[in-house]
């Protein structure tokens, strides 16, 4: 009877172990509201992106990555569009840079 008892004792306690470790592994479920991620609604302003730029060094830094060289009258309007004067392929050009970070060409 005692072995049975000890035999007992051992399963639970290894039972409890193996269930302890495999919680331990399982990684916690995100709260609801976590679990995917806001999208603005029709009438919200959009969200900068990585290529947006905040400052006019990382404006001027991302136009001159999309090869425009000679950038100059670097501007930020009030809805935090820059405009510029740059040159590409020997040409002037007038561009605007968007809070998304893409690059528009007037002339």
């Amino acid at each position: 009877m005692r072995s049975v008892t000890l035999i007992a004792a051992i399963a639970s306690l290894t039972a409890g172990a193996a269930f302890a470790q495999y919680d331990a592994k399982e990684p916690a479920s995100p709260p609801a509201a976590q679990a995917k991620p806001a999208t603005p609604s029709a009438g919200a302003p959009a969200t900068p992106n990585a290529g947006a730029a905040a400052t006019e060094v990382q404006a001027k830094a991302r136009i001159e990555s999309q090869g425009y060289t000679n950038v100059s009258e670097l501007k930020k309007d009030a809805q935090g569009l820059w405009s510029a004067k740059a040159m590409k392929d020997g040409k002037a050009v007038q561009l605007s840079l968007d809070t998304q970070g893409q690059i528009a060409v007037a002339n």
